[in-house]
């Protein structure tokens, strides 16, 4: 059994403005922060749909009364809610970040502060490619651009280059193997400021491994067409990939006709699908990074579906 301090509870739920009786999903279980709140709110006759790709999160989350939990990836939400009948929907809400239980306990190599296999995978159950595949199968090119775009490393193309002349002589099995070889290629200079480098290749190496981006914006535009009208659509992302994800399907959903200036008359047809409820994203106060030190990056953005 494991705990998880869920990030940004009060305002998510200060916009997600849960009633009495009303039905929401829980697009991202996790530690199940969110679910708990929200069912205290919903009672008694609301439901929470709660999903997770974990199975850990969902076993540790075990039943309770007024949820639903259900094994799947939010990049299928309208096929995990079609197949649970789950309508009327009030609100959703989607927590992007890693959960205590994955960076501290998994096992999984998620964290480069640990010494463990290779692996990443939200999902165990899956037949995807771990880390350590990528690592070992991937072109020199491949890995490079995985840093680049998911990482955003500046030393993208020579740790890619040093990943494939090292697996020649050993393969690499676990996160010690990666942060060696981080250390030893970066330029004298930077060798003391080396965890940093290796937060970023971990994270782009997770990210790639489980498809993030592209379960993400996957997820958005079902989401939003699944809400009922009025319905809100809260997403807490962790880092600027993310979070530049979300801000430009909120910017698109919320803008209605198209059309130039100059036409005396609308002829695209476009209306507005939703109406932005955080003209900048909500972060965490000084009061909640002191206590949960993964708030700091935490943003938070806000849709209401017209």
């Amino acid at each position: 059994m494991y705990s998880h301090q869920p990030v940004l509870l009060q305002p998510v739920l200060d916009l997600l403005q849960p009633q009495a009786n009303q039905n929401f999903i829980d697009a991202t279980l996790g530690g199940g922060g969110y679910t708990r709140a929200l069912v205290d709110r919903i009672k008694p006759k609301g439901k929470v749909l709660a999903i997770d790709m974990d199975q850990a999160a969902l076993d540790n989350f075990g039943q309770q009364d007024n949820v639903i939990t259900v094994p799947g990836n939010f990049a299928q939400l309208q096929s995990i809610v079609s197949n649970q009948g789950f309508t009327e929907i009030a609100g959703i809400v989607a927590d992007l970040g890693l959960s205590s239980f994955q960076i501290d306990q998994s096992g999984r190599g998620i964290s480069f502060q640990k010494d463990e296999p290779l692996d990443m995978r939200f999902d165990q159950s899956s037949a995807g490619d771990d880390a350590k595949f990528l690592l070992n199968n991937a072109t020199e090119q491949e890995l490079s651009k995985i840093f680049r775009e998911f990482g955003e490393e500046h030393h993208a193309n020579k740790l890619a280059r040093a990943i494939v002349r090292k697996r020649v002589e050993k393969l690499f099995q676990t996160t010690l193997d990666l942060n060696t070889i981080i250390q030893d290629s970066l330029p004298k200079p930077l060798k003391h400021r080396w965890q940093d480098t290796a937060r970023r290749i971990f994270q782009a190496l997770r990210i790639a491994v489980n498809h993030e981006l592209e379960n993400l914006e996957s997820f958005l535009p079902q989401a939003l067409d699944l809400l009922s009208p009025g319905g809100r659509l809260v997403v807490v992302s962790f880092h600027s990939l993310e979070d530049r994800i979300v801000k430009q399907f909120f910017v698109q959903a919320s803008r209605g006709c198209v059309c130039p200036i100059d036409f005396p008359q609308c002829i695209c047809g476009k209306n507005a699908q939703g109406k932005i409820l955080t003209k900048k994203p909500i972060t965490a106060s000084g009061e909640e990074q002191v206590n949960n030190l993964r708030s700091k990056s935490a943003k938070l953005r806000a849709l209401l579906k017209v």
